[in-house]
């Protein structure tokens, strides 16, 4: 008896190890399994023979050798309507060197690539607001250092549009009160999120700017 609790005790200083050493490396391997996948798939980037592509392709309309009017009259018909998510425009402030690509819609698709349009409002040239956003990081960053006076641009295939800065508010994101003072006539505000910077977390406030036309071309159903 006494030579096989002998024996047993001396397998157990065999297998026990060997089981703790085998649990063991199976928690290490399932712990770091998602950081080995995650290197195994930029290794296959970096030996692929083509570059992937990360960008979001969307549609645009926008022609930038086009010669359009900055006065006068343009007949509807002459007036190519962007469909949702297509680029139809430049926003453009010279004193912010600022150039932003407008999209007609307001999707994270259109946000990662410029400035969106929110659809219930209307094209330049049309006598209504015309509401765009973007992220206050990337495009409408200039719109920091924004004084009222400056002009911005807004051009299209079909006419140059100048409005010159009245306001500029700063309210929280739910406030619709911000709008009750639009004018009339034709209109651009741009808005974004506030306060400006990358490193900030959530944003509860919006930055907004509201600029009149002073020039350009309308549009005339016939």
């Amino acid at each position: 008896m006494k030579k096989n609790n002998s024996l047993k005790r001396a397998l157990q200083y065999i297998y026990i190890p060997i089981i703790m050493s085998v649990l063991g490396g199976l928690g290490i391997f399932l712990a770091a399994r998602p950081a080995i996948k995650l290197a195994y798939n930029m290794l296959g980037i970096i030996i692929s023979d083509s570059t992937p592509n990360f960008k979001t392709e969307l549609g645009s309309i926008y022609d930038p050798l086009a010669e359009p009017l900055s006065r006068g009259e343009i007949s509807y018909n002459d007036v190519e309507f962007p469909a949702y998510e297509t680029h139809y425009a430049q926003i453009q402030c010279k004193r912010l060197d600022m150039d932003v690509p407008l999209y007609w819609g307001d999707s994270d698709r259109v946000f990662r690539e410029g400035a969106g349009q929110y659809i219930g409002s209307f094209i330049p040239g049309y006598g209504g607001v015309i509401l765009a956003g973007a992220h206050d990081s990337m495009y409408f960053e200039p719109l920091q250092d924004v004084r009222e006076g400056d002009r911005i641009t807004v051009r299209t295939n079909y006419g140059i549009f100048t409005y010159r800065v009245t306001d500029i508010k700063i309210a929280s994101d739910n406030d619709s009160e911000v709008f009750n003072d639009l004018s009339d006539s034709e209109q651009l505000v741009l808005y974004t999120c506030y306060p400006f910077g990358a490193l900030i977390g959530v944003k509860n406030q919006r930055f907004y700017v509201f600029a009149d036309k002073v020039s350009g071309p309308e549009i005339i159903k016939e």
